[in-house]
C-alpha cells in the first residue's frame, strides 16, 4: 500500500471512531471540541477525516472519554494484514500463471521481466515476481 494510500485509511478509520464515540456520548461536535481542548476547526477536519490528528490529540481524546489508546489502533492492525494477504494472493496467482508455461514460455517471461527490472519500469510488480520464485532469480 502506497503511504497516500494508507493515510486516506487512518483518516477514514479515526473518523469512524469520533463518530463512535460522539453517539455514545450523545455530544455535539463543538461540544467534542471543547471537552477535548481543541478548536472547533481543527476537530472538525479530523471528524470529517480530511487530517489526521497527532498522537497527543488521540491522547487528549482518549482521556477525556476514558478510551484506551488500543482502541485507535485495532482496527489499523486488520489493515495491515489485509494488505498481506492479498499480496500473497497475488504472488500465488503469478507463480500458479508462471508454472503453467512451458519452458521456452518461462524463459521469454524471465527475460522480460529483466529488461523491465533493468529499466525500472513495472518494478513493483517484477520485485513480488521474484520474490515469489526464487529458484527464478537463480537463472537471471
Amino acid at each position: 500500500m502506497e503511504k497516500v494510500e494508507i493515510e486516506k485509511k487512518l483518516k477514514n478509520l479515526v473518523c469512524a471512531k469520533l463518530k463512535q464515540i460522539k453517539e455514545k456520548n450523545d455530544s455535539s461536535l463543538e461540544e467534542m471540541a471543547y471537552e477535548i481542548g481543541l478548536d472547533y476547526a481543527s476537530f472538525y477536519s479530523i471528524y470529517k477525516g480530511k487530517t489526521l490528528p497527532r498522537m497527543v490529540t488521540l491522547f487528549q481524546i482518549s482521556e477525556t472519554y476514558g478510551i484506551p489508546l488500543a482502541f485507535w489502533f485495532r482496527d489499523a492492525e486488520r489493515l495491515a494484514v489485509r494488505k498481506k494477504a492479498a499480496q500473497r494472493r497475488k504472488q500465488s496467482t503469478i507463480i500458479r500463471l508462471y508454472d503453467r508455461l512451458g519452458a521456452d514460455a518461462q524463459k521469454a517471461v524471465l527475460k522480460i521481466l529483466r529488461h523491465y527490472l533493468r529499466k525500472q519500469k513495472g518494478y513493483e510488480v517484477v520485485s513480488v515476481f521474484f520474490s515469489a520464485l526464487p529458484h527464478a532469480i537463480a537463472k537471471i
